[in-house]
This record gives structure tokens, sequence and C-alpha cells, in this order.
């Protein structure tokens, strides 16, 4: 099996992350640590346990609560917790460091990620106990809009002892539309490292010429003939609501991992705001999501490798 530097497919998204951040409410270790050590063991990642606290003025008060926070107590409470998960990552042989910044979530973990060059964002879409500062559902929602890196979100129902953080099958939603091809590529560079399963999913619209074997042979001919991929790959075809057919497909495939393209450029595909939130909170396992616009600073030879792709399609 070749490894992600030799892949064929040259994705230009982070496959094997060298640093991941981790944004944590403090109460949701206990789920993402096992995928944090897996994912950093895997890529010999260094790991940052990342920890927003609320301005002063924005944090809830219970009725007849003193309006008096002391904020060196939190500073200090948050920074104890982080360093005892810290720990038990470090005892992995996983270089682990800990941040705790005040602001409101979305914009301190997004200065994090400038701030510490991480390449990968594992997080949860909500906090569970009154411990929790960071309001993760609506972040996690937000954070598909303005975060480039891949992002691996533990939703609710997916927040169980993880059974397989190494993925043995992986769910992979084909839209067919616009810089498709940049997930696409994510997707094979991980079912090949990992030697999982890999299924592309297509799910018919109503445009009349997007027929059943239209969708046939554009997914056919992703799949690159004659080569030795190291992996299995299957196609499916679906029809109706993106979200309820995505979350079948996840569920009847046994997927470990779901791989999801964030794209709002295409109305019937937008993985955008409540869309992609419905699969991110839906799925009975974790989602690993990435924003199909060009980053800033990509070559020319890359857009023209993905036309001269993308022509097999018309």
């Amino acid at each position: 099996m070749q490894n992600s530097a030799e892949s064929c497919f040259h994705t230009r998204a982070v496959v094997a992350p060298d640093h991941i951040l981790v944004a944590t409410d403090l109460t949701d270790n206990d789920y993402l640590t096992p995928h944090v050590i897996a994912q950093a063991g895997a890529s010999k990642a260094h790991v940052t346990l990342f920890h927003a606290i609320l301005p002063t003025e924005a944090m809830p008060l219970e009725a007849g609560a003193i309006p008096y926070v002391d904020e060196a107590k939190l500073d200090r409470d948050a920074r104890l917790m982080l360093l005892g998960i810290a720990q038990e990552i470090q005892a992995h042989g996983i270089p682990c460091a800990v941040s705790v910044q005040r602001g409101y979530a979305a914009d301190a973990i997004c200065a994090e990620i400038r701030r510490s060059g991480a390449t990968r964002l594992i997080m949860a879409t909500h906090g569970r106990r009154k411990l929790a500062q960071m309001a993760l559902g609506s972040v996690a929602n937000e954070l598909l809009t303005y975060v480039e890196i891949p992002i691996f979100v533990v939703g609710p129902a997916a927040q169980g002892t993880p059974d397989h953080t190494a993925p043995r099958k992986i769910l992979h939603p084909v839209s067919l539309e616009g810089d498709f091809l940049k997930s696409l590529y994510l997707a094979f560079d991980l079912a090949q490292i990992y030697g999982a399963d890999l299924t592309l999913l297509h799910v018919l619209d109503v445009n009349p010429a997007r027929t059943v074997t239209w969708a046939e042979n554009s997914l056919a001919a992703l799949i690159p003939p004659g080569m030795d991929l190291g992996f299995t790959v299957h196609t499916r075809l679906a029809s109706g609501d993106v979200v309820e057919e995505v979350l079948n497909a996840a569920a009847e495939t046994g997927a470990d991992w779901i791989v999801l393209g964030v794209d709002g450029a295409f109305p019937f595909w937008t993985f955008r705001d409540t869309t992609a939130y419905k699969v991110l909170s839906g799925a009975a396992c974790p989602v690993l999501t990435v924003r199909h616009e060009p980053r800033a600073g990509e070559t020319a030879a890359a857009h023209a490798e993905d036309r001269s792709i993308a022509g097999i399609l018309a």
C-alpha cells in the first residue's frame, strides 16, 4: 500500500496532519481522546488541546446569582483539566500542549488555528454539563463556513466509546459538482492509508439531464482503471433528501467515518449551515469535513489537474 506522500491522487487537503488542534468544552474528552490518540499516533502529529472561555460579560448567570466571576480561577481550572487530558495523550508518546484563551468560541478557535498552524481540527458538536463554556453545536456549524483545514466532528449520535478509531469503512457523498474532487481525493487517500473500504454515494437531484445511467457512469469514471488501490471502492446511488440518504447509507454500509465535502456553490448539495449540521449531528459515526473552495495559493497546475479530471464527467 502506498503512503500518503506516494499517493497517486495527490490530495491537497491534509491527509496525515502534522499538528492537530482539539477544541474541547472540558466534558467531551472521554469520547474525543481515543480519536485524538489514534489520529495523532498514525501521522506522528503534535497535539494542542484548546479551550475557549467566554468573555465575562457574555456568561449566562443563573437566577439570583451574584454577577461576579473569578476569571483567574476559571483559567486555572480549565488549564488543570487540560493538563490532565494532555498527560493521557503524552503517555502514548504524542507531544501535547494546552492553550486556554478568552473569547467567543468560533473566533477563538479560528485564531488558534492561525497561531498554531494546525492542519486538522477535532471537536464535538455540543457540551453536556454546566461546566461547558462552548456552545459547540452552533460553533461547529459556524466553523464550516470559515475553517479551511479538515474538521473531524464527533456528533451526539457518535459519542459512545469509539469502536473503530481507525476506520474500516468510509462513506463519501459525491456531489459531482464544482470542486468536488478535493474531498474525493481526501476520501481516496484516507481509504488508502487505512486500507478501508470506500463507498462513493451520489444522491440524484431533479435535473432531468442527470439520469441513473449518467450518474453510474460518472461514479465509475472516478475510479482509476487497472490500478491496485489497496482498498475496495463501491458506488451507490440514491434519490430523495440528501441528509436522509447520507445517514441511511452510513447506517447500511456500517461506515466508521463519513468524509463530507462542504460546498456552498450548488444549492442541492450545499453542505453549509443547517444542512451540513444535520449530517454532523445525525450521523452515528464521526464526520470529517473539508471545504471545496480552493485555498489561496493553489497553483495553476493544480487547477488544470482538476479541470482535466473533471472533463471525464462532461
